[in-house]
């Protein structure tokens, strides 16, 4: 047991070394000089053959350069004279000046409600029928109608007051005096000259027109006979109150339109808040709106009276009627765009145009703005 035992401790062998050689201190120093050199060499190889996009970019810093800056203000661009459009501003809001300049009328106006969306309408809600450029309607006046007075003669100023003031009877309109008949004159109930061959001589006394020299310089001349004055002629003045029995003449109604509005389908808005107060809408003054407006109500007051006198039937129905207007007021190239109604009616709107040519002239201003012409669109409504 014992002989095995040493033979086995005799057949144990040394473990290898790493390195094998000097392990001293010169021997460490040696392999750590090599290890630097090797990585210094690596280095310089990798520097001098990579390519120089690789290389890093040092940032320069350069002074901060003076700027300098320059403000220039930029006009405000006309609208051209295509994109204009004419709106019918309201008389009763005060004015003002707004700031868009593409609408235009007899005065300027400005909106209540503005909003920052572009895509809604600066307008006031309005509950209209269509697209228009109206706002608020006008309304038509009717003529006063005079009632029919007989004053016989006789008859006292207290009489036809008191048939006046009866129940249902309209109110008695303030008397004007009128001033009494004066006496017939002399020339006129002279008797027929005697033929005398002889002639005449200027040394004849002129009696005929010595009796007109006779009167008075500021007489009153009576060019109309009001009945009424019968009941002031005092007794022996000469005037023949006996049978003087006249009617007032009834005047015939007609209608007056107030110049400010026209009549016809008001705006239908959308996208806009109620708001209190008068209506109104953004309108620039421009000497064409004034004009534009004094052309349509002379238009629909003459279209009114062609209406008057031919009597077309038509009802629910349009004309829109495009013209040329130059600047000298004349109207040409009336041509029908659209019409539903009948020849009739729709002859009658070309006709409102013909007879309103020629119009006042265009001033300077209107010409610079709009030229020598204009195209114009009017849609005629029957109700």
């Amino acid at each position: 047991m014992a002989i095995f035992l040493l033979s086995l401790s005799s057949t144990n062998t040394p473990e290898p070394l790493l390195f094998q050689g000097d392990h001293t201190q010169p021997g460490r120093r040696r392999a750590t000089v090599i290890g630097l050199l090797v990585a210094l060499f690596v280095h310089l190889l990798l520097y001098l053959c990579l390519p120089e996009k690789f290389y890093p970019v040092p940032i320069a810093v350069s002074p901060a350069d003076e700027i300098e800056l320059e403000l220039e203000m930029a006009a405000v661009e006309e609208p051209s004279p295509e994109s204009l459009r004419f709106v019918e501003a309201n008389p009763e809001v005060p004015e003002n000046t707004p700031d868009r300049s593409d609408q235009y009328s007899y005065r300027s106006t400005q909106a209540a409600d503005q909003s920052p969306e572009a895509s809604i309408l600066e307008a006031p809600k309005v509950d209209g029928e269509e697209p228009s450029q109206k706002i608020i309607d006008g309304e038509l006046e009717s003529a006063v109608v005079l009632p029919s007075v007989v004053v016989a003669g006789g008859a006292s100023n207290a009489a036809v007051e008191a048939a006046a003031q009866a129940p249902g009877a309209p109110p008695a309109l303030p008397e004007v005096p009128s001033a009494p008949r004066l006496p017939t004159a002399e020339f006129i109930e002279q008797t027929e000259l005697p033929e005398d061959p002889a002639g005449t001589s200027p040394l004849n006394r002129d009696t005929e027109n010595a009796a007109l020299e006779a009167l008075p310089e500021d007489g009153p001349i009576a060019l109309y006979q009001n009945t009424e004055a019968a009941d002031t002629v005092e007794p022996g003045s000469g005037v023949d109150t006996a049978g003087i029995e006249e009617t007032r003449i009834i005047p015939r109604v007609r209608p007056r339109l107030a110049p400010e509005l026209l009549t016809g389908p008001i705006m239908q808005s959308l996208g806009s808040a109620s708001r209190r107060g008068a209506l109104s809408i953004d309108a620039t003054f421009r000497e064409f709106g004034e004009y534009e407006q004094q052309f349509y109500a002379a238009l629909q007051l003459g279209w009114y009276q062609e209406i008057e006198f031919h009597q077309p039937m038509d009802t629910a129905s349009s004309v829109a009627v495009r013209f040329t207007m130059q600047a000298d007021g004349t109207i040409h190239d009336i041509d029908v765009v659209q019409s539903n109604a009948s020849p009739l009616a729709t002859l009658l709107c070309e006709s409102a145009l013909a007879k309103r040519s020629p119009f006042r002239s265009w001033t300077k201003e209107m010409i610079a703005v709009f030229g020598t012409e204009r195209t114009l669109t009017i849609r005629f409504n029957y109700r």
